[in-house]
């Protein structure tokens, strides 16, 4: 199943700047949405998904859009995708507090819901935490397609997952002793456009 799991990728000194960040910025944080297919509009629904997010990176926002923007040819080339170049990058820093989850889905868009008329065609998600990590849960399962396997991937501290868009997935049930949102799975998810 293609995908690229890469330890270290900010390291501690930047990770723990961006967990300060995100951790001072909680007023800022809103529930998630999910855009159903043939749904005009996004829509809080908890049956589905249950999250908080949210979009402004500060000045987090250049240094993981270049990071980001010199993984993706070798990403291209490991994951058999012909190179595109990325018309827009679309980034989220998401917080999975006790009962978090996000039910099976896939991150392509297509018709009304692209940017610019582009599709999502990579995806990048960054984990970030406390340590010691005060919740457990929260693994990101990529689902093969045809007979594929399953694969799950930990949300371990400083590590970037990568994947193709077109891959289902999920993120399992979150439990979380503390009711702190400092104590949260944090992530932030990033999508190239092509």
């Amino acid at each position: 199943m293609p995908h690229r799991v890469s330890a270290s990728w900010l390291g501690d000194e930047q990770a723990d700047r961006l967990l300060a960040y995100v951790i001072e910025a909680q007023a800022c944080f809103r529930p998630t949405k999910v855009l159903f297919a043939n749904a005009s509009e996004a829509c809080i629904d908890e049956s589905a998904r249950r999250s908080l997010v949210m979009t402004d990176l500060g000045p987090y926002s250049e240094l993981l859009r270049d990071k980001v923007q010199a993984l993706q040819s070798d990403l291209e080339r490991e994951f058999g995708m012909g190179h595109v170049p990325t018309r827009e990058i679309e980034m989220e820093v998401v917080a999975h507090g006790d009962g978090g989850f996000y039910h099976l889905h896939i991150d392509t868009f297509a018709g009304t819901g692209a940017i610019n008329g582009a599709n999502r065609r990579l995806s990048l998600v960054y984990y970030f935490h406390r340590r010691p990590r005060l919740f457990s849960g929260g693994r990101l399962r990529l689902l093969g397609l045809g007979n594929a396997q399953t694969v799950a991937i930990e949300p371990a501290h400083d590590t970037l997952l990568a994947f193709p868009s077109f891959l289902p997935h999920e993120v399992e049930k979150v439990s979380c002793a503390g009711a702190s949102f400092a104590d949260s799975r944090f992530a932030v998810n990033i999508w190239l456009y092509g």
